[in-house]
This record gives C-alpha cells, structure tokens and sequence, in this order.
C-alpha cells in the first residue's frame, strides 16, 4: 500500500469509498464531498494505483478551562469493502493527526466507530453524553416572545458564523471550516433549521436538525448559544413545536439537567416504553482525544492549589510508526500549579507517574480522575500522588458541543 496525500484526482475513490461505507447514499451527498476536503488535511491509502481509505483534519480549537488551544478534528476515517483488515485506517489516521502535530496543533479528537481501534493511536475515551428524547409540549420553559427565523443551507456563512461565536464550556470545540460545514448540512435531510436574529439582524442563537414524518422524533443536530437566556429562548421555540411534533432528540446541553425541565418525566417514560415515541435518557462515550503538545496542555492547567510535581513516564504508541512525528513519548518533571510546566528529564526523588498517552489525555481532559484511570488502564503511580492529581484535575465535565 502507497500512503500519500489527498489529491483532488482522488474524488471519484473517495465518493466511491463513503457510498460502500453507508456515509452517504445519494449522487448529490457525493457531490458535497470536494466542499468537504477542500479545505481539510487529507491523507489516502492507495492500492493498485487506487485510494481505499481516507482521512481528514479540520482545524480549529478546543477550550480548556477557558483557554483555546489549537485542535486537529478528524472529521473522517472511511475503508472500502476491499481495503478492510489491512491496517489502512490505522496508517491514514496516524498521518493525518502527526500532520496536524507538525502544524501546530496541541490536540487531537475524534468521533469513535468502537472503543479500543484508536487506542493503539494514543487516544482516550471522553466521558458518557447523554442524549435525551422527550415530547417538547411537556418543556417547562415559557414559549419565546418572538417567531424565529428560518434557515436553509443558503445561510451556512451565518450559521458558521453562530457556531464559532457561540457559548463553548470546557471541551468546546470549533472548527473553523465553512466548507466542511457545507457538506454536513448537505447530509442533513430531511432537516429543519430556525434561530433568532439580534436587533442588527445577526444570527446569535440557532437549532438545526433532522425531521422525521409529522410527529417526529425530530433529532436536533446543532444548538448553538452566546448565553443561557439563549439557550432558554430555543427550547422555548422547540416546545413550541409540541402542536404537532411528539418527540424530540437532543444532547444535553452542558448547563442544564434536561429532566429539570420536563413535565411529569417518569409517568412519560412509563406511558411511551417502547413505543416511537419512548422519553428517556442514553449515555455513551463517543469520542476521544489525545495530546499532541505536551508543553501547551499541561501550560494550560492553571492550578490556584498547593503545586504538584512529580516525574512523568509516558508511552506514545504513534511513535511506533513512521509518519514523520515522533509523538509525545518521554521521560518528564511536570509542575501542576498557577504556572505549570514541562521539563524534559527526571528529577530525583519525585514520585513517578507511568502512564500511556490516553489514559494521561482522559486525566488532564477531567473525563475521569487520576484514581479512576489506575484501576481501568495502563496508568500507575503512588496513591498519594494519584489522590493530588485527582484534585488538580477536578474539571468540568468536557462537552464538545459538537452536534452534527
């Protein structure tokens, strides 16, 4: 197999390649797909003399206890039906993500197909989301005292533009292609959009989803918000769907515990078991994330408590393959404190933390703390130290926000 770069010659394989997948169906999703990598760092493996798996970054940011750091998005991982079982997808998504380390970005994240394949990349398992279905007629919130606005495809500019200026909490992401935003509209459908203009008749707030039928369920695929009331101001406008739409799909937006504002919520799940429109909750963890810039992520913990040090033993199975980034792996002296630090090298009588690249990524992130991780992963260290790292990265739990 020849790994390469995407070129634009490659389209044809590439469309062929996602309609085999099942990503995309129609000769008009294809179509969407040179949008789609326009503007994306692009990686294909060829086999006799053509692509049979791709991979794509986007770049944007993540937000990490309020400061962005650089983010590589990889927006895509698709094989052929020929190319399965060959190490393909293990070999475009390591190029990929070390390109995107090269360039400066200082994490890596992804959506998972199952949990372990991307393991062997260095990556580590986000916490649960939940996604809750409900009849929106049963939202206690007040009905907005304004229509909203419709939005089509036509108005992807505005809608990007809502997206990157929208409320992000910890684990936020952006990503910063209108092109890429483009073709996931495309694939959108059948979709409905609607949002609030402020007074200069900018797009501030927005929810874009899937319909289903008259009555749904409806499954919202973007929710952006500069602010609670916001936010408020949109479920306000998806109860008022509740007429006619009986269910409606939705992640859980980081501020709020959706069963909070739903009426009778219990008598609704018992009432609509295993019906269409069954109201509930489901959790999964469905992405993961790796460091790539061990200096700018552990810079980014500013920590107001008594200073943490302690020697670093870390593994970076990317290294392990030749992609022309050697990955993060070595032996460190990491301070934890208001201005904290990366040294390379150990520093004697520390005690030492010995850890995989994921199970350290999930640490830092604060999807799970330090004494958890030593009992599910590769990561060890004494008790004392584990218990002062589960305090330095008590974190909010990190929300993407990414919907579509």
């Amino acid at each position: 197999m020849d790994i390469r770069r995407y070129e634009p010659s490659d389209l044809a394989a590439i469309q062929r390649i996602w309609k085999e997948c099942g990503w995309i169906e129609s000769d008009e999703e294809a179509a969407a797909l040179e949008q789609f990598f326009t503007d994306a760092i692009g990686t294909v493996a060829v086999m006799a003399g053509e692509a049979e798996c791709s991979a794509t970054v986007h770049r944007g940011a993540i937000s990490y206890a309020g400061i962005d750091l650089p983010l590589a998005g990889v927006t895509s991982v698709t094989t052929s039906l020929i190319g399965r079982k060959q190490g393909l997808a293990r070999a475009v998504t390591a190029d990929v993500v070390a390109r995107a380390a090269n360039e400066g970005a200082a994490v890596a994240l992804l959506g998972i197909f199952e949990q372990g394949f991307y393991d062997l990349l260095g990556f580590g398992s986000g916490p649960y989301s939940l996604h809750y279905r409900f009849d929106p007629a049963t939202l206690i919130v007040p009905h907005p005292q304004r229509p909203p606005v419709r939005l089509s495809n036509d108005d992807v500019e505005e809608i990007h533009e809502a997206l990157l200026a929208r409320k992000r909490s910890h684990g936020g992401i952006r990503l910063d292609s209108t092109n890429m935003l483009t073709a996931e509209l495309a694939w959108e459908s059948p979709s409905f959009g609607l949002g609030f203009r402020d007074p200069s008749g900018q797009l501030t707030h927005f929810v874009w989803g899937k319909t289903k039928g008259e009555s749904g369920p409806y499954q919202v695929g973007a929710l952006a918000y500069r602010d609670t009331d916001q936010l408020f101001e949109l479920l306000g406008m998806i109860k008022s769907l509740g007429d006619q739409v009986r269910s409606v799909d939705l992640m859980e937006p980081p501020e709020i515990q959706i069963q909070d504002l739903i009426r009778h919520p219990n008598r609704q799940r018992i009432v609509t078991r295993k019906t269409d429109f069954e109201v509930g909750g489901r959790s999964h963890a469905w992405w993961q994330a790796r460091i790539l810039d061990l200096d700018a992520c552990v810079a980014a913990r500013r920590w107001s408590g008594e200073p943490i040090r302690f020697n670093l033993a870390l593994s970076d199975p990317i290294g392990e393959t030749d992609v022309g980034w050697p990955g993060i792996a070595g032996d460190y002296t990491v301070t934890i404190a208001a201005d904290s630090t990366v040294e390379t090298g150990t520093t004697t009588g520390l005690p030492t933390l010995d850890t995989p690249v994921g199970p350290f990524t999930r640490m830092w992130l604060g999807a799970r703390p330090a004494s958890s991780l030593a009992l599910t992963t590769a990561l060890t260290g004494p008790r004392d130290l584990l218990a002062a790292l589960d305090d330095a990265f008590r974190l909010p739990t990190p929300h993407t926000g990414l919907y579509l």
